[in-house]
Formats: C-alpha cells, structure tokens, sequence
C-alpha cells in the first residue's frame, strides 16, 4: 500500500473546527459539484449534514431514535443568496472554495445552518453569521441557509412522515437567531398564502403556467427511498426550461440567467412515479428593470397535496 503524493497543482480537502459553533473547508470544485443543474446545492446539503455531525454530537448519517429506529435530518427550507459574480452556477471543475459553515439552535428537533461560499484566493475571516448573509453580504459570495427537521416514516410510503429526535443531539451550546433573523416569518407566510411573492403591489404578475411531472424512480430518489431534497431544485428548473420556451425565449438565454437569489420551503414528500402538478408564475420588478420572480407550486396532481414552493429571482447576464 502506498501513500498518494499531491500531484501538480492539486490540493487536497480540508476540514477544521473554527470554535463549538462553526468549521471551515477548503475544496476542489469536482464534476459531481456544479452545472446547470442543483449538484452544488445537493452538495451545500451534504455540508449541512456534516456540520451537524460534527458540531451536534450525533452522525446524520446514520441517527436513531431510542428505539433504534433510523431519523433523517431533513431539509424544510433551504435559502441561497449570490451576485452576478457569484452564484449558484459559476463554480467550475478545479476551482478552489472556501467554506464556512454555522450551525444554530432551534430545539430538540431542528438546526439551521448558514454557509458562505468564496474563491478561496480571496483568504475571507473564517466566520460567518445569519447576520452577514441577510444583512451585511459581502459581494461574490454565495450564501445558503438551510433549516432543517429530524423525522422518520410512520409506516409505509412516503406519504406519513413524523418529527423524530435522535439520540445523542446535542444543541444547547449552539447560538439561536433573534426573531428578526429567523426564517420562520417568511416560510409560515409562503405556507400559509401558497407563495413567497408578497401581495403588496411590488410585483407585477405577467404570465401563469401549468405543466405536469411525474417523480423519476430513476433520478429523483435518494438512497432510502425519499424524494432527494435536490431533486425539488431539479424537478423546478426543469419546468421552467419548459417554461422558458413557451414564453418564446431560446435555450441560450435561460442557460445564461442569473439565479442571484432563490429559497425552497419543503412540506411533503412524495413516492416514486407520482403524478405532479406544476404552477409557474412569472413576476416582472418594476423598481428593478430587467429583474423578474418565479413562483413555482408543486403539488400531487390527484390529492393537491402541496409538495414544495419555490421562488427563484432572475436576471440577464451582465
């Protein structure tokens, strides 16, 4: 058995604890990590899954209750934030990121985690806070907050799931938000109302979509049998590409969009070869000429059962 040497130009991942509440990576930008598609979102996920790992005392990646039954850390609402330098589909075979992670209390039976991606050249403090990321962003970086809930299944399917803590979580330590900082204002809202997209006039509706989807048992499931959190993002750009088109653009310019923003609020899963119902609305931004909105509903077609909702802020290319 042989030690590999670090070959030209190549540096290994690391890892480190920065304090009980945060840890920062250093890594290589790998194929499986970026596209036009919702790997480096699946990827920030799995970052959440080891920072909860490591800064919670328990392994997400096989947690039980105290019964010894298996809990998933499950993603309820997942935020990104970027710029027309950085976003969601900039990063790129080989590039090299820094990122922080932070983890916040919120109970027995939840955490957040806030992450903030950077070309690691840039040598940014190794902190970071809900604070920075929804207030005092510094520019070309990517900001991602998940919230998430331990559940496990209540019998068979996908359909029941219930809140199930794991054994050994530890949270105490870990700082909680303010009231002004928590996503729970705005995701209860976009439960409640259907929507992210306030009814205040800001906005101005110019197009209503309907597609359909059926879940892919081939894709869309992860590895206990659950519709893959990414593959909301999937399913949700994969309708607006067919949106795209009906609403006359080539596929050049949606490939070229900027997704500077965009947030996914979870709220049931779904078995495979299910039936979807798809609502797309488009939103134009006056104060902001050339921005538009995407509000995005899924849903089972047959029990409208809402599945997810989604808002996505666009813009051109600069």
């Amino acid at each position: 058995m042989t030690v590999l040497e670090t070959f030209a130009g190549f540096e290994p991942d690391t890892l480190v604890r920065v304090d009980d509440q945060s840890l920062l990576r250093f890594v290589t930008v790998k194929p499986a990590m970026c596209g036009h598609n919702a790997r480096l979102a699946g990827q920030i996920g799995d970052w959440t899954w080891e920072a909860v790992s490591h800064l919670c005392g328990v392994n997400t990646f096989r947690a039980t209750d105290a019964l010894n039954m298996p809990t998933y850390l499950s993603f309820f609402y997942y935020q990104l934030i970027g710029d027309q330098a950085f976003h969601l589909r900039v990063p790129t075979f080989g590039d090299r990121l820094q990122v922080v992670s932070r983890c916040y209390g919120f109970g027995p039976e939840s955490v957040l985690t806030v992450h903030r991606l950077a070309p690691a050249s840039r040598e940014l403090p190794a902190t970071v806070s809900a604070q920075e990321m929804l207030r005092a962003r510094l520019p070309g970086c990517l900001y991602a907050q998940t919230f998430n809930r331990w559940i496990q299944r209540r019998g068979q399917g996908n359909r029941e799931l219930q809140s199930a803590a794991p054994s050994g979580f530890r949270y105490q330590h870990l700082d909680r938000l303010p009231p002004e900082l928590s996503p729970r204002t705005a995701y209860d809202a976009a439960r409640r109302g259907g929507s992210f997209v306030p009814d205040d006039g800001t906005l101005l509706l110019r197009d209503d979509l309907r597609l359909a989807y059926e879940v892919d048992m081939g894709r869309d499931l992860n590895g206990v049998g659950l519709l893959y959190f990414a593959s909301y993002f999937e399913i949700a750009d994969s309708a607006l590409a067919k949106a795209w088109r009906q609403l006359g653009r080539d596929d050049a310019s949606f490939l070229d969009r900027v997704v500077h923003a965009q947030r996914l609020l979870f709220l049931a899963n779904a078995d495979a070869c299910a039936s979807l119902a798809i609502r797309i609305r488009r939103f134009e931004v006056p104060a902001q000429p050339g921005r538009e909105v995407f509000d995005i509903g899924i849903s089972e077609r047959d029990s409208g059962r809402v599945l997810a909702i989604i808002e996505l802020c666009c813009e051109e290319k600069a």
